[in-house]
């Protein structure tokens, strides 16, 4: 059940970006709301499948938005390797962002990714983002052991995979949900 004094719904992302495109906002697939939404400390799930491949799924831990076309996801490369191949090989990449207390759940996808090299910055804010995901599992009540050892990031594993978004989708359970949310 959600702590969120009003539960997020598919409809609030949905206006939201209507009314970014009515006031002559720039067309890009990630408005400002989202960029920063994606960058506060939610759950990331990713995915990537090549032409003719099962999915492979894997689990971020943060990113940062370069600008509303592009995105740096942040993971730790111990676990993710068969999803870092499949990017290597041109895979597609989805990933999915998810606010635990309210549900808000927003997925990008983009054909064009590329793994690279975690700087500083992006250590620093995968380190943050990991943090506030940990806090908030212990303010739904996960045990703070649980949600630790869940959120546990080791900083020098840390590995970046480039995407160039193509489209972001509203994933909040709900009427809507799945809905493009269209630049």
């Amino acid at each position: 059940m959600s702590r969120a004094p009003e539960p997020h719904t598919p409809d609030i992302d949905i206006e939201a970006r209507r009314a970014f495109a009515a006031e002559g906002g720039a067309p890009v697939v990630l408005t400002p709301d989202l960029a920063t939404f994606c960058q506060q400390g939610v759950s990331v799930l990713i995915a990537a499948c090549g032409p003719g491949e099962a999915p492979v799924a894997g689990l971020g831990c943060g990113c940062r938005v370069v600008h509303g076309g592009r995105i740096r996801l942040l993971m730790m490369r111990r676990g993710n390797e068969r999803f870092l191949t499949v990017v290597q090989r041109g895979g597609g990449v989805a990933a999915t962002f998810s606010q635990p207390i309210t549900h808000r759940s927003i997925q990008v996808k983009g054909a064009r990714a590329v793994v690279a090299a975690a700087t500083g910055e992006d250590r620093e804010a995968a380190i943050r983002q990991i943090d506030g995901l940990r806090r908030e599992l212990v303010e739904i009540d996960y045990p703070p052991a649980f949600a630790a050892a869940y959120c546990t990031v080791d900083a020098a594993d840390i590995v970046a995979v480039d995407l160039t978004l193509d489209a972001a989708f509203v994933q909040t359970p709900g009427p809507g949900a799945g809905a493009e949310l269209k630049p």
